[in-house]
């Protein structure tokens, strides 16, 4: 069996509990954890982790696409 990995936020000294079988870490530091399992419970883990959507696909392809609209019109007011 190993030992816990978790270390001490304060002290910095590593978790003196062993790990759970399989796991790097004890129960007390989310070794018993398994994140969510079903289809369901995935996607709402994805959706809770967004923070504010800047960055997903649908706002960076409009970002792009604005960026080259911006660019066509610099161009066509240089050419005059």
């Amino acid at each position: 069996m190993s030992q816990c990995t978790a270390k001490s936020k304060r002290s910095g000294k590593r978790c003196l509990k062993w790990a759970i079988r399989g796991r790097n870490t004890c129960h007390m530091h989310g070794g018993k954890g398994k994140g969510p399992l079903t289809k369901e419970g995935k996607e709402r883990a994805r959706k809770a982790a967004l923070r504010h959507g800047a960055y997903t696909k649908e706002a960076k392809k409009l970002h792009k696409d604005s960026m080259a609209l911006i660019r066509k019109s610099k161009d066509l007011l240089n050419s005059f």
